[in-house]
């Protein structure tokens, strides 16, 4: 009999430092520290508890993070700026 694999999904994420609200298809519901924040491809919202998050995702290897990259420059350009 043939195996299957569930297809990798790939979402964004990010980690809360304070508590929110947010309305999502299912309700209201509310984040804790620690817990993520979730954006699907579709645009879909919705938290998931730091312990299940890290149990079903892992970090995407090889991406441009192009606000990291845009907040790196700003800093150089800032200290380059004092420096004058």
């Amino acid at each position: 009999m043939p195996k299957y694999r569930k297809k990798p999904i790939v979402v964004e994420a990010v980690k809360l430092t304070r508590s929110i609200t947010i309305e999502t298809t299912d309700g209201t519901t509310k984040g804790l520290p620690g817990d993520y924040l979730i954006t699907d491809k579709d645009g879909e919202q919705y938290l998931c508890e730091r312990d299940q998050f890290e149990a079903d995702y892992e970090l995407v290897k090889g991406q441009i993070d192009f606000k990291e990259i845009i907040k790196k420059s700003v800093r150089v350009l800032k200290t380059k700026m004092y420096k004058t």
